[in-house]
């Protein structure tokens, strides 16, 4: 446990059952609304990383969400629409400190605890798809997610401050922006009388800056990326039918960096630490469909 050698044992049992349920209907041959709740959970446990392996317990959620799904416009657009609301009741968090040691070296402890009470999750997604000409696909699909943890006892502070009194802290939903915005444009070109294609995809990401640890009010920055892929499909093999696909492919296209991960844990002794993005990189790839 945490590097040291403990008769610490842990045993819990959790048992759950979780329905899930779906309305739908169809207006037209090509609009079609629902509404779906659901139930989720997951067990509890013990964090090997803890100071005292101390047992966390299960969350749960309750979940709803509404939505349509429709294509017009001769099925060249496709519009679908949804918003949901999750409310998860005990939500699991993690404290995580680094504690600076009598022997000069510094401890790294993890804390799991159940922030009390309900965490709200409210969100709307949407997702367009237009074809305009034959052979060319512009997407663009948009989230807006708003989160809010209630505050979680903090039983690392308050072992460290060794008063009694105990410490509730400001938790919260990591890696989720409150606003993601993708695009894509893909397109076909059939070459020679048989079934290959030289094809053409691109995408570009956006996202809001975001929490990377659930203790610390400390965000990323936004981000830009881009990526590309160009190929020759479906090149016939011979009389067996198999097929050979040939790409190249560019992820982080235009080479931009960002901090996708923060921490200020340690500010005291060594200030923040961040860690980017992967830069550029490119290659080549051939897949044989049988």
């Amino acid at each position: 446990m945490n590097g040291a050698a403990t008769n610490f044992t842990f045993e819990q049992t959790n048992n759950r059952f979780d329905p899930l349920a779906v309305l739908a209907f169809d207006v037209t041959s090509d609009v079609n609304v629902y509404a779906k709740y659901a139930t989720g959970y997951r067990a509890g446990g013990a964090s090997s990383r803890s100071l005292n392996y101390r047992a966390f317990g299960p969350e749960s959620v309750q979940s709803y969400e509404v939505g349509i799904k429709s294509k017009f416009l001769d099925r060249k657009v496709r519009l679908n629409v949804a918003g949901y609301i999750m409310d998860r009741k005990d939500s699991q968090v993690d404290f995580n400190f680094y504690i600076p040691q009598q022997n000069g070296t510094i401890r790294n402890t993890l804390e799991t605890v159940n922030a009390a009470g309900i965490t709200k999750i409210r969100g709307i997604e949407a997702e367009l798809t237009v074809k305009p000409v034959d052979r060319l696909s512009l997407g663009l699909s948009y989230a807006y997610t708003y989160t809010r943890v209630p505050p979680a006892q903090n039983t690392v502070q308050e072992a460290l401050n060794a008063d009694g009194i105990p410490v509730f802290q400001e938790v919260f939903i990591v890696y989720t922006p409150a606003n993601a915005l993708t695009g894509t444009i893909d397109y076909s070109l059939p070459i020679g009388s048989g079934s290959t294609e030289l094809r053409f995809h691109f995408d570009g990401n956006y996202a809001d800056p975001v929490y990377s640890f659930d203790n610390e009010p400390v965000l990323t920055e936004k981000s830009f990326i881009a990526n590309a892929r160009i190929s020759l499909a479906d090149i016939p093999m011979g009389a067996g039918g198999q097929k050979l696909t040939v790409a190249g492919w560019a992820r982080n296209l235009f080479d931009t960096a960002y901090i996708y991960r923060r921490s200020a844990a340690n500010f005291p002794t060594l200030g923040d630490y961040a860690n980017y993005n992967a830069p550029r990189t490119y290659g080549i790839d051939a897949t044989v469909n049988f």
